[in-house]
């Protein structure tokens, strides 16, 4: 079971065809990570949104795109929103490892992923 509780059914597994059992092989070896990364993800959007609200700030989360996370953000909150988002992404799940953030600012998605 996974960290989040997270079940995934494959029913591949047990086909007698040999192809769509590989096929069900590789759900199984890609679905638990998978998974989990979706489920700290989820946490941590969930987190983010609650802390800019908390602190009052006018930051907002305006879209999410696989692993990465845009944030419209007014240029006085850039330092505010900085540390909110660093702190609600990595706590978002106690791992071994550290969750690393990496942050980058532009006046489009574009211009910040340079």
């Amino acid at each position: 079971m996974a960290l989040f509780g997270r079940r995934r059914l494959i029913p591949e597994l047990q086909s007698g065809n040999y192809r769509i059992r590989q096929a069900g092989e590789r759900q199984a070896m890609n679905a638990g990570i998978q998974g989990l990364a979706a489920d700290i993800f989820k946490v941590a959007l969930v987190r983010l949104d609650s802390a800019l609200s908390a602190e009052g700030l006018a930051s907002r989360l305006v879209l999410q795109v696989h692993d990465e996370v845009i944030l419209e953000v007014p240029p006085d909150e850039e330092s505010s929103a900085s540390s909110v988002v660093l702190e609600a992404m990595r706590g978002a799940a106690a791992l071994s490892v550290p969750l690393e953030i990496n942050l980058s600012w532009g006046s489009t998605w574009a211009d910040a992923k340079g």
